[in-house]
């Protein structure tokens, strides 16, 4: 009989090595330290706090080259310290802000900005959802006019992340061409600028971050602080989603988690007539599935994160993120049913945990959204089931910056 040879698998695709489990370990800590208490945002001190600890394991810089003061950091060791924040810190980061000043940014942008954001600091925020437009950039209403001394912008942007305790804002706007139509452009706006007024927002779940909307009346800013060219604005945007969902699907796999943690301990110490919550088949059998399918969910997103830098890494993370996100609510929803009247008090923790779940199936995507990109990219043969024979064999890739993935 001939037995086949074994086949060399990357190991970090099934589960993370030691130097990525210190760094989950890492922000697992941070995010126990640091976890506010109930419906309560961090503060603009604690915030910054947490950025300057995770500065210092390079999560900050992640995104970014080396020679731009990056960190280099493998997509799994990022991966790693994203997924350690979950759930008592999901969706912390600045990492956009960075991608943008970087690929865009004058040197003298990047000198005034980055420091400040690398180190932890400084907190931006990216203002590009409006009460009309949110993943169809067409309806974008925020305008933006030239005058003498450099633009005019009007308008209202909503649920921006950070945005009670960013100094600045990065503001996508129309920017009319002269001839009767627009052209999307970014720029930089301080939040001390005249015109630009802010208010809180009251959210469902990730109470421990600040929500905004901006409205920006006649604010007026200098030809400077335009980040990159006119009519460039959403140049790159499209290239963010793919890092920004998979993260977001590693996450909520995290929150996932959690609820599987918090339901677990409910079934092993509920009594019953014949023993514990947890002795009973169906339990087990309900509790098994969704154990077993965030699991596999989660490889799926281990697996999207290596292949960010390839041509169809938009497929992969959007189904991930789909997947994912869902798998989440699915699981809280269970613990919730499981666990009965308990869990509809509004202090338990499985409501903190459904919630987070909830409004993390909505950022970057809802889930329908998500499989429409999927779906469509698959028809298409764009979401691969292996390697292509190409890639097939090679030697695991050496550490770099995830900006140099070509997300």
């Amino acid at each position: 009989m001939t037995v086949a040879q074994p086949r060399s698998i990357t190991s970090a695709r099934f589960g993370y090595d030691a130097r990525e489990w210190e760094l989950f370990d890492a922000a697992r800590a941070i995010a126990r330290r640091h976890a506010p208490g109930a419906n309560r945002p961090l503060g603009p001190k604690q915030l910054s706090a947490v950025f300057q600890e995770l500065a210092a394991l390079g999560y900050l810089g992640s995104l970014l080259p080396a020679d731009a003061g990056g960190a280099p950091l493998t997509p799994l060791q990022f991966a790693a310290l994203v997924e350690g924040l979950a759930p008592e810190l999901t969706l912390i980061g600045n990492h956009s802000v960075q991608r943008y000043l970087h690929e865009f940014g004058s040197d003298e942008q990047r000198a005034r900005f980055m420091p400040g954001l690398l180190s932890g600091q400084d907190i931006g925020a990216i203002a590009i959802t409006e009460p009309g437009a949110g993943s169809n950039l067409g309806g974008l209403a925020t305008t933006a006019r030239r005058i003498d001394d450099g633009y005019e912008l009007n308008g209202r942007k909503t649920w921006v992340t950070h945005g009670m305790h960013a100094s600045f804002a990065i503001v996508l706007a129309r920017l009319d061409n002269g001839g009767g139509g627009a052209m999307p452009t970014r720029f930089i706006v301080p939040v001390e600028t005249p015109g630009l007024i802010r208010r809180p927002l009251d959210p469902r779940g990730l109470r421990h971050l600040t929500f905004a909307e901006i409205t920006l009346e006649n604010c007026r800013i200098s030809p400077d602080l335009r980040l990159g060219a006119e009519g460039e604005g959403t140049s790159g945007a499209k290239k963010a989603f793919p890092i920004a969902r998979v993260l977001a699907a590693l996450q909520s796999i995290g929150i996932a988690r959690a609820a599987l943690d918090v339901v677990g301990d409910f079934l092993r110490h509920r009594m019953v007539a014949n023993g514990p919550l947890s002795a009973s088949a169906l339990v087990q059998d309900g509790y098994a599935s969704l154990v077993g399918r965030c699991h596999a969910a989660r490889l799926l997103a281990l697996k999207s994160i290596e292949e960010l830098d390839t041509e169809n890494a938009i497929a992969g993370a959007s189904a991930a993120k789909s997947l994912c996100c869902g798998l989440a609510v699915e699981v809280c929803r269970w613990a919730s049913d499981t666990i009965g009247s308990a869990a509809l008090e509004r202090s338990h923790p499985i409501r903190r945990l459904a919630n987070d779940a909830a409004m993390m199936a909505v950022v970057d995507g809802t889930p329908v959204l998500n499989n429409l990109v999927a779906g469509r990219r698959a028809l298409r043969g764009e979401l691969a089931w292996s390697a292509t024979k190409a890639e097939r064999g090679k030697e695991p890739r050496e550490p770099r910056a995830a900006m140099e993935m070509k997300q």
